[in-house]
C-alpha cells in the first residue's frame, strides 16, 4: 500500500450510553480520494469531527503523517496541513471572495494578527490567495461579495479558503449538499482537479459523484465500519447493498 497520510486505530466516541463511532479503523493513502458513506446516523460526521480535532475521542488513536495527533485541537491540526469543510457553508458573507481567501492564507503566518511585517510575508499571502481562488474556480469572481454568490459558488469558496491554508489533506463533509445537477457536476470536476496535489476524505450522499471520484469507499453503519475497499467491491457487496446502497446499485 502507498504511504498512509491518515490512520485511525479503534477510534471510538461515546455520548453516555450511545456509541456514535465504534472502534473505527481507517487507512487513507497519500494522494487518494477516500469516501465515507452510509445511512443517516451512521456516525460519519462524528468521525470527521474526531479526525479534524473538532471533537476528542473517548478512546483510540489518530495518526496524521505518521504522528499521533489524538485529541489535538483543530487549529493545531490545521497548521499541520489538515483542512476541513462542513455540511453548512462556513464563510464570511459580507467579505469578497478575495478577502475570504486572504484570511485563510493569512492564518498561516507565524502571527496572523501582525499587521505590520516584512513585505515578503504579505507577498506570500497574496500569492496563496490568488492560487486558492484559481484552484477553486473563482478567479473571475474575486471582487464579488460572498453573499452574492450562488450556493454552488459558496461551496467552492469554502474550499478556496481551505486551500489558502496550504493543506495536504482535505476533509470534506457533503461538499455537494443542496447543489443542482450542474453545480454538482462542476464540483466533481473541481475534486478531480484537487486530487492531483491533495489527499481527499469526503462524506457524500450523491452516489454518482462518489463512484465518479473515489478510489476507496468505507461504508459505516451504526457507528462501525461495515466494509472498505475499491468502488467495484463495495458496489458488488451484498451486505452493503442490504444496509445502504439498495438492490439497484449492484448493476
Amino acid at each position: 500500500m502507498a504511504d498512509l497520510i491518515l490512520e485511525t486505530e479503534a477510534l471510538t466516541k461515546r455520548f453516555g450510553g450511545l456509541v456514535a463511532v465504534d472502534a473505527v479503523g481507517l487507512r487513507v493513502a497519500t494522494g487518494e480520494v477516500h469516501a465515507i458513506i452510509g445511512p443517516n446516523g451512521a456516525g460519519k460526521t462524528t468521525l470527521l469531527n474526531l479526525l479534524s480535532g473538532d471533537m476528542a475521542p473517548t478512546s483510540g488513536r489518530v495518526r496524521f503523517h505518521g504522528n499521533d495527533v489524538t485529541g489535538m485541537p483543530a487549529h493545531k491540526l490545521s497548521r499541520l496541513g489538515m483542512g476541513r469543510s462542513f455540511q453548512r457553508t462556513n464563510i464570511f458573507p459580507e467579505f469578497t471572495v478575495r478577502e475570504n481567501c486572504w484570511l485563510g492564507a493569512q492564518s498561516r503566518l507565524p502571527t496572523s494578527m501582525r499587521f505590520f511585517g516584512p513585505a515578503d510575508k504579505i507577498a506570500s499571502v497574496a500569492q496563496r490567495t490568488e492560487e486558492a481562488m484559481a484552484l477553486a474556480g473563482l478567479a473571475s469572481r474575486a471582487e464579488v461579495t460572498a453573499a452574492e454568490l450562488s450556493h454552488g459558488e459558496q461551496r467552492q469558496l469554502e474550499l478556496g479558503v481551505m486551500l489558502a491554508t496550504d493543506p495536504s489533506l482535505l476533509l470534506l463533509d457533503e461538499p455537494m449538499a443542496g447543489m443542482s445537477a450542474d453545480e454538482s457536476a462542476r464540483m466533481v470536476e473541481l475534486l478531480r482537479t484537487l486530487r492531483r496535489n491533495h489527499t481527499l476524505v469526503l462524506i457524500e450522499h450523491d452516489m454518482d459523484a462518489v463512484f465518479a471520484v473515489a478510489d476507496t469507499l468505507t461504508v459505516m453503519v451504526n457507528g462501525a465500519v461495515l466494509a472498505s475497499g475499491p468502488p467495484s467491491s463495495i458496489r458488488a457487496s451484498r451486505a452493503v447493498q442490504d444496509a445502504y446502497l439498495g438492490e439497484g446499485s449492484a448493476a
